[in-house]
């Protein structure tokens, strides 16, 4: 399933988390890892900026290499080297390469040039901009948290074509021997239903979509899964449902909900999710 891995890595931010998982799901499915080392352009604006009064171009040029330095070498003694032990001593394929600039453009740049199957990176708190990757990438996104059980929560709704989730999820309960548990959500907040193309439907009564739901949970039913339903909003469900079972991952996939709210745009579903869910998510795009 997860053939060949990215591990982004930000100059700001080491997820060793995100490490041990990588290592876990190597090991389960023979993957291959990259080892992405991103220096942050930011720190190196901040330091241009600073400097700016005080130094000419070519002294400002001397600093930010001093910086790309610094980290380059933090780069190689802390992490490639705490990398390297790791996937050694498990036998896992390892690789490792270095960039420079906005954290979620340098993994799409580098997604543009190889083939990878999961993005798999660490969560910090209040950093929405490391985590517009989510938006953008077509490859599926693991946000690591590291707590939970081995329970998968896997979450479908009105709000999506329910294709993906449900078929991911039970293969990766089955190749991780985990629990898997499906919930429906009827949002309440988007009375709408999506079908196999993505495209809205005009707005449905709560009863027309919890029928829908309903009949999901049969399908479920006849393939032996475990599935329940509930209304209300997504990302609070979502959330709820998590906290009830302890999941070790939530599986999300692309909801289209409503963008605007009375003409003003409204943050997206998945950057709520990743800011308020103290879980580990995987984002299937």
């Amino acid at each position: 399933m997860f053939e060949n891995i990215l591990l982004p890595i930000s100059s700001e931010f080491y997820p060793r988390n995100a490490l041990r998982r990588g290592g876990f799901l190597a090991e389960i499915f023979g993957s291959r890892i990259t080892v992405l080392y991103i220096i942050e352009e930011k720190v190196l604006d901040n330091a241009d900026r600073v400097s700016d009064v005080f130094r000419s171009y070519y002294e400002r040029e001397e600093t930010k290499s001093d910086i790309r330095r610094d980290y380059l070498s933090a780069a190689d003694e802390v992490i490639f080297e705490n990398a390297k032990q790791f996937f050694e001593e498990k036998k896992i394929s390892f690789h490792e390469k270095t960039d420079r600039g906005e954290f979620s453009d340098v993994i799409q740049n580098e997604l543009n040039k190889e083939k990878y199957d999961l993005i798999l990176t660490g969560y910090e708190r209040g950093c929405f901009l490391h985590y517009r990757i989510i938006d953008e990438s077509h490859v599926p996104v693991w946000v690591e948290s590291d707590s939970g059980n081995n329970t998968i929560l896997a979450v479908c709704s009105n709000l999506a074509s329910n294709q993906k989730v449900p078929k991911m999820s039970v293969e990766l309960a089955r190749s991780l021997g985990w629990k898997l548990h499906m919930l429906y959500v009827v949002d309440t907040q988007d009375s709408v239903e999506v079908d196999e193309k993505g495209e809205r439907s005009d707005r449905k009564s709560e009863e027309d979509l919890v029928a829908t739901g309903e009949e999901f949970l049969k399908e479920m039913g006849k393939k032996g899964i475990e599935a329940s339903l509930t209304k209300g909003g997504l990302e609070k469900e979502t959330i709820n449902a998590a906290k009830s079972i302890g999941a070790g991952l939530i599986v999300v996939g692309r909801k289209q909900k409503k963008t605007t709210v009375l003409g003003l745009p409204v943050r997206s579903t998945k950057k709520k999710l990743v800011d308020k869910c103290e879980y580990s998510i995987l984002f299937i795009n």
